[in-house]
């Protein structure tokens, strides 16, 4: 057997399925088919109008299964009913005509549409039947806006009450007692969330019109709804100023003159230190104070900006109402966004994703400059600092420098690679941005002058011992340096096989030396860049003989010499010597 609550929800939902024909055909049709609106305006009607559709077919689709459950109650349970056994459907089709409606209200597209109309002023009569307990005083604007609400909101008053009868003629241990109370709980809910969404819909239509123009339209969005407004509870911005702060579901706005400063929610951190008269909150270039006169003016808004952030992230709203499940204390410190840096400095322009902690870039991330210019790596509190590739794009040319390394407090620090786009390739150590340690240098193979430096460097300088190999010259020098020239005893080799041990000195060679050609004949003295002996020296010759004396040379004299040459000396055993 059916119970009477069962025929009522039948009468209701045919009620409802006729009125909804009626807002059809009395105001959604003649809206989209004559009314001038702007494209925002008719793109929220027509939205309204879909969803409409939707909620029309699926009252119709609940009416059709309270039929059958009424014709044959033996053949269909009362499981089979659409709002027991589809709830959660039908509580989602509410909400999308709620959204849609509510849109309409805050672009102002009732009013709009109907503004100086003379068909919407003959149609007052005609809308009267949709107002329940409702004046129909005032513009037209605002009766469409009761006449597309008061239905809803009284036929939702009803599915509760109806629901709540229900449960009561259904024993304990029915299994469809669960469906009962489950489908109850849903439009509680839905009555809440519908209270709270018309609500904010008509608070964000009212604050447009206590904005100038140019904040307006700045800030008007048909999915924008006002969450607070220092207007209703007092705020002091500190060190920034601004004469009005506004909290929107997606933004919060400081308002300064013709100013408008915007946040993105789920880029603002609500800082955790507890403060009973002020709210610290943290963004990716901006830190600011709320401050308040009293305790209960900081908890109103630092529950409603963390709740608000909160939904942010969670992309969607809160259901019933904002903040219902758990209460998060504070919001999440860590999160993964992306933002572009607008002030002046090394990220100006640059385009971060990535990990986020209280406000600043930090965990794995890429940077994007638009000229090109990118960073992957690792980030904390807003530096790069661990292993990172850095591509620097090349002006002249359609190459890139790459940096492959450890970085720390923004600069490369650690050991890297640095593979430049003219060839050039450093593999070694870095600090703050220069080579710093151990290191090999090697330049492109297409230079004029093609070497390779394997040693230590000081500054981005060769300083240290280090070895150096000069493949234009055939020459290899092993020995010490100080500001990138040759400084201190060194060791250099040529390509003829000769062997210059000595001291340099700012990348000269001062003082005596020793001088081994490749015939085993050994100089020793002072010598000129080209390793011509110069002033006083001896040379000792492979057979044993030696030269002592002044060495000079001249133009087309070749080497030349004032000395003692000594013959008495044996010749060495090839048996018993080695080659020096």
């Amino acid at each position: 057997m059916c119970s009477p609550k069962e025929v009522e929800l039948l009468h209701l939902e045919e009620v409802f399925l006729a009125t909804l024909a009626r807002i059809n055909n009395l105001v959604l049709q003649p809206l989209l088919t004559d009314a001038p609106l702007d494209p925002q305006g008719r793109e929220c009607l027509q939205q309204l109008h879909r969803s409409s559709q939707q909620l029309r077919e699926v009252t119709e689709e609940s009416l059709h299964s309270l039929q059958d459950r009424l014709r044959r109650p033996d053949a269909f349970g009362l499981e089979s009913l659409l709002l027991l056994r589809g709830a959660d459907h039908v509580l989602q089709v509410h909400m999308e005509y709620i959204e849609s409606y509510t849109r309409c209200v805050v672009v102002q597209a009732f009013e709009k549409a109907t503004k100086q109309s003379e068909f919407w002023q003959g149609q007052r009569k005609a809308l009267r039947p949709l107002l329940w307990g409702v004046s129909s005083e005032g513009s037209v604007g605002t009766a469409l806006v009761q006449a597309l609400r008061q239905p809803l909101i009284r036929h939702v008053q009803q599915y509760v009450f109806l629901l709540l009868s229900l449960v009561d003629t259904i024993e304990e241990c029915h299994p469809t007692r669960e469906l009962v109370v489950h489908a109850t709980t849903v439009f509680e809910d839905l009555q809440s969330f519908m209270k709270q969404a018309l609500d904010q819909a008509m608070a964000t239509q009212a604050l447009w019109h206590t904005l100038s123009s140019r904040h307006r339209d700045a800030l008007c969005s048909p999915a924008r709804r006002l969450l607070q407004d220092s207007q209703d509870v007092p705020v002091t911005v500190t060190p920034l100023r601004a004469e009005r702060v506004l909290l929107f579901d997606d933004v919060l706005v400081l308002l300064q003159g013709h100013n408008v400063h915007t946040f993105d929610l789920k880029l603002v951190w609500v800082d955790c230190e507890q403060d009973r008269c002020s709210v610290h909150l943290l963004t990716p270039e901006e830190e600011f104070c709320f401050c308040f006169k009293n305790p209960q003016e900081q908890v109103t808004w630092r529950w409603k900006v963390t709740q608000a952030v909160c939904q942010a992230l969670r992309g969607k709203k809160d259901f019933p109402v904002l903040g219902a499940g758990l209460e998060p204390s504070e919001t999440p410190p860590c999160r993964s966004m992306t933002y572009t840096f607008l002030a002046e400095g090394r990220f100006c322009q640059a385009t971060y994703e990535g990990e986020w902690c209280q406000g600043r870039p930090h965990g794995k991330g890429t940077l994007k400059w638009p000229d090109g210019q990118s960073h992957v790596g690792s980030f904390c509190q807003g530096l790069e600092d661990g292993f990172g590739i850095r591509l620097v794009p090349q002006a002249s040319e359609d190459t890139f420098d790459c940096y492959k390394c450890h970085w720390r407090e923004g600069s490369m620090c650690g050991y890297g690679i640095c593979e430049y786009g003219t060839g050039e390739v450093y593999k070694g150590y870095l600090q703050k941005g220069l080579w710093h340690g151990f290191g090999v240098f090697e330049s492109a193979p297409q230079a004029p002058h093609p070497c390779k430096y394997t040693g230590h460097w000081e500054r981005g300088q060769r300083s240290g011992y280090g070895i150096q190999e000069d493949s234009d010259r055939g020459e290899r020098y092993i020995g010490m340096w100080q500001a990138d020239q040759r400084h201190g005893p060194g060791i250099m080799v040529t390509q003829a096989g000769d062997c210059y041990q000595g001291t340099f000195q700012a990348d000269r060679m001062v003082g005596p030396g020793i001088l081994l050609s490749e015939d085993d004949s050994l100089y020793e003295g002072s010598f000129t860049r080209d390793l011509t002996l110069l002033g006083k020296g001896k040379v000792t010759f492979p057979n044993g003989f030696t030269l002592e004396g002044s060495f000079g040379s001249g133009a087309r004299r070749g080497l030349y010499t004032q000395g003692m040459l000594d013959t008495a000396a044996l010749p060495p055993d090839p048996s018993s010597t080695c080659k020096r």
